[in-house]
Formats: C-alpha cells, structure tokens, sequence
C-alpha cells in the first residue's frame, strides 16, 4: 500500500531518517525501495528553507522515476516554476520581489553555480510532470486543499492534472479562470478576519486573512478550530458562517490527505477522513508520514514521524 509523506522542504536528513523507519532501503543507485512493495506518495514542498534541498530532489525524484514512488505539486514548486518563468509583458510570472526572493533564497543558493544551475532547470522540468492531485482507488492527495468544484476544473483543463506554462501564464492573472482553482488547490480557502483582528504569521508578517480548515463544517465548530492560527480573542466563539466566502467543506468519505498548513504539536488526525502532514520540519517540527493499509476511516496509529 501507500506510505505518505508530508512537506519536507529541503530536510533530506530528516527524509532519510523517516523512510528507513518506514522499512525503506536505499538500492545500489542510491533509490529507497521496500522489501514488501510499498510506494510512498509525496504530498508536495520539496524545496525552499531547508539546509539539503538538492538531495532531498534527488531523493523523491529518484523514488518516482524509480517507480516506487508518486508525488503531486507544491505551492512552493509552483512559486518556482512562476518565479523562473519570463512574463511576456515583462519581468516575471512571479515578481522577483524581497520576500519573494527571500522565500526562494536558500534553492537559489543551492544551485547557484553554472552547472547546477543547469541542473536545477532539470527539476523545473520535471516539475511540470507532477500532478496537481491524485485520486487512486481509495484515497485521495492534494498538497492544500480538496476543493471538488476546482478539482472538477482542473482536471477538465489539464491532461493527466498536470501544469502546463500556457496554463500557468493564464493563472498568473488575477481573475483569470485559472487563477482560483491554482490557488485554493495549492494553498487552501482564506477569509478576511472580523473588525481590526489581525495575526504575524511564521515570517513574522501581519495578516489579516487567515487560512480555514476546509474538512469541518464551520456551522458545527469555532474560531478556535476553524482558523488555522490562534486568536485567543476569537477562540471560543461560533463560526459566523454568514461572513464566509466559501462555506463548504469536505464531506465525502474517501480519506484525502494533504500537508501545507505547518501545524504544531503532536501529529493527530484531523478527522476520520482527513489528516495533514505538515508539521513545520523546516521550523523545528516533525516529518510525518501517513502508514495506509487501504482503510477508508484513518487510524491514529497510522502516523509515523522523526
């Protein structure tokens, strides 16, 4: 069955540790396989922050290309590609900006000679060749957020869910068609906080829209649960489902699992259907794994981390 993996930004130490408590082995090439056939699935975040981004691409690019594992698209993979791709109006897709540039330094610097720059437009390359998200019989992944309105989209739009530049030029335009089902599918639903409410985030930047758990219903929840950083002010109160932009959530039973949402803590499910697997590596945290034997209701004894 399937072993899957959260985001890892550029952890290979930590991926390593992980794969072999998992019972993974590297081969002769260097390509982690397990003796009794699993296949991990990668949820997306493989660069960016960490101190061995390039192993760590190594690493999953091997085990996919080696056949013995798959992966879908991060929003940070995503922000490269855009990042590294020339704007026909001018600049780039994504605007070299500070903190832009600031988010993306620690892969630049990775691969800032001429020859592993050429290398690293390898892996962009390649990067077109994952998924956007993958529904396999029994599960689903996506790296933020199973929207099936979007998913519906983008799988219309794309063969096989895959990017192509032409697609990620129309979604780089705000209002385009593209551009929401990109950004919900990679970063997950937000909403503007009520009144004068406002949070840091982990690079220490105000924001005032906060991410939603989008697998609980918020009439049935709080702030508290339902807003992914902690506001004490707000914690206990109901949902005011009426001030949401989008109200729905995940309601079918097929288990989805996704990372994104540096979470804290000891890992837990989410709900009997839903876990994330983000739990801030590159912030301190754990790399967590989800161990799915083929169950439709997920087990807590399922999470494995280092």
């Amino acid at each position: 069955m399937y072993d899957l993996i959260g985001d890892i930004h550029g952890h290979a130490d930590e991926l390593h540790r992980l794969l072999r408590k998992l019972g993974y082995q590297p081969d002769a090439a260097g390509v982690y396989r397990h003796a009794e056939g699993r296949q991990v699935i990668f949820v997306g975040d493989f660069i960016d922050r960490g101190p061995a981004i390039r192993e760590t691409l190594r690493t999953v690019r091997g085990m996919v290309e080696g056949g013995v594992a798959l992966a879908v698209l991060g929003n940070h993979e995503y922000n490269a590609l855009a990042f590294w791709a020339f704007d026909p109006t001018g600049g780039h897709l994504r605007p070299h900006l500070p903190h832009h540039i600031l988010q993306h330094l620690r892969t630049i610097e990775e691969f800032s000679t001429k020859e592993l720059f050429a290398e690293w437009q390898g892996y962009l390359a390649w990067f077109y060749t994952l998924p956007l998200f993958l529904e396999l019989p029994g599960l689903r992944v996506v790296h933020a957020c199973w929207d099936a309105r979007y998913i519906a989209y983008l799988r219309q739009q794309l063969p096989e869910a895959r990017l192509t530049p032409e697609f990620l030029l129309a979604a780089s335009r705000v209002g385009s068609p593209e551009f929401e089902p990109i950004v919900v599918t990679l970063h997950g639903h937000d909403t503007d906080l009520p009144g004068q409410h406002h949070f840091f985030d982990k690079d220490g930047h105000r924001r005032s829209r906060v991410r939603t758990a989008w697998w609980l219903n918020p009439a049935e929840t709080t702030y508290r649960r339902y807003f992914l950083e902690p506001l004490e002010a707000l914690a206990d109160e109901p949902v005011d489902v009426a001030a949401l932009p989008h109200a729905g959530y995940y309601q079918d039973l097929t288990p989805v699992f996704f990372g994104h949402y540096w979470l804290r803590g000891q890992p837990q499910l989410l709900t009997p259907h839903s876990v994330c697997l983000d739990y801030s590596v590159a912030k301190g945290g754990e790399l967590v794994a989800y161990r799915w034997q083929g169950e439709q209701e997920l087990r807590p004894e399922g999470l494995v981390w280092v």
